[in-house]
């Protein structure tokens, strides 16, 4: 185990073999367990740990790099690097952690991986936070190719626009190594945000780090592979939920947070108006107030 200090408390580093697999995760704070996980694409924890360590005030967190990315451990078989199977690692380290119940934080595709732990652990779960979530067999592409119609003659965006349109009509392969993924991820990171030019700088400092184009590669595939469509198991979940989203994510729109809250039976929804795909960014106020009233009362 080693220590880094954060804000005057030490973020401990871990690592355990669960499935196959050793599993690194950071814990810090003291309190009810916050399991907080990253997209399972490839970015690591990292971009939690900035935006989230404020919360060990009250809270013990744990931040969890999913299989094949951050400093955790690659399966034998890529064929299980699905989003599934990054929900079963968190049961796993459950019950590693001797936990009766946890509450999880998901991000985007992250939010996907929660969906299924809660859905296939519902007993196990206290409280869900979802935040501009994925949702695995629910398609708004519509509604991303309208937002990015929309963007793509405004000079804060036009320049990403190009390229991520690229990507989605197969022109490019951008996980081709670690450093074009990367590269990639910051011509396209503008459209992830309402107002670039006011938040575009802290996004980037939010985000850096390295990226497995590894894991970008394999969990896509994984997913593909075998289709779910988490839309009907909704009500399977018993937790109380947050569901948050910027009204301007183009990656992850409005509507698909709207059948999460349609479906989920005990679930709250906010919409932040002027976000994109990282609310606490761009309104934080606002974010952290709704997250704080959800999970300490």
């Amino acid at each position: 185990m080693t220590m880094n200090k954060t804000e005057d408390r030490l973020m401990e580093d871990h690592t355990v073999n669960i499935n196959g697999i050793n599993l690194h995760y950071r814990t810090i704070g003291d309190g009810p367990v916050l399991f907080l996980v990253p997209s399972g694409w490839g970015i690591a924890s990292g971009y939690l740990q900035r935006a989230f360590s404020s919360l060990a005030k009250h809270l013990r967190l744990v931040f969890i790099d999913t299989r094949g990315s951050g400093l955790s451990g690659r399966p034998v078989d890529a064929a299980h690097m699905g989003s599934v199977d990054m929900a079963d690692d968190l049961e796993a380290l459950r019950v590693h952690l001797d936990l009766s119940k946890v509450s999880i934080l998901g991000h985007s595709n992250s939010g996907a991986i929660a969906l299924s732990y809660a859905a296939r652990y519902p007993d196990r779960v206290n409280k869900l936070v979802l935040s501009d979530s994925q949702v695995l067999g629910l398609s708004a592409a519509a509604d991303t190719q309208r937002i990015l119609q929309d963007r793509s003659t405004d000079p804060r965006f036009e320049e990403a626009v190009r390229v991520v349109s690229t990507f989605f009509t197969g022109q490019i392969n951008p996980a081709s190594s670690d450093d074009s993924l990367e590269s990639f991820i910051a011509q396209v990171l503008p459209l992830y945000l309402h107002s670039p030019e006011k938040s575009l700088s802290l996004a980037r400092e939010q985000l850096s780090g390295p990226i497995s184009s590894y894991a970008f590669t394999s969990q896509f595939a994984a997913d593909r592979a075998i289709p779910t469509d988490q839309t009907k198991s909704l009500d399977a979940i018993k937790a109380k939920v947050l569901i948050m989203v910027g009204r301007h994510d183009f990656i992850c729109p409005v509507a698909l947070s709207e059948r999460l809250h349609e479906g989920i039976p005990e679930s709250s929804l906010v919409i932040f108006e002027e976000s994109g795909h990282f609310p606490w960014l761009e309104e934080p106020t606002a974010f952290f107030a709704e997250l704080e009233r959800f999970l300490f009362s």
